[in-house]
């Protein structure tokens, strides 16, 4: 018997694959625009209302948390910015368990 090499995906394989779920998302978000009656200025209001609130939502969250570590710590404002967004990536690439 031979032996079976690991397999494993190269990055271009994963955004060919990435790249294809989220053409067939674009494809069925807007069907269901189409369907509500929902124009492409209504959208974009839309989305970006959503991104501002769960952008503040998260951003008071963890500013709460981390006050105090920045407190203790001198850190310049654009490394809070930037340690702030690293968190907010990182819980939303988690799956939300309370979401009111």
């Amino acid at each position: 018997m031979s032996e079976k090499n690991p397999r494993f995906l190269t990055n271009a394989t994963v955004i060919k694959v990435l790249a294809k779920v989220f053409a067939f998302q674009a494809i069925e978000i807007n069907l269901l625009r189409s369907q509500a009656g929902i124009s492409d200025a209504n959208w974009k209001t839309l989305k970006t209302e959503a991104f501002k609130k769960a952008y503040a939502k998260q951003r008071a969250f963890y500013e709460d948390r981390l006050t105090g570590a920045f407190a203790l710590e001198h850190i310049s404002q654009s490394e809070r910015e930037t340690r702030l967004l690293e968190l907010w990536l990182k819980q939303s690439e988690e799956s939300p368990k309370d979401e009111p």
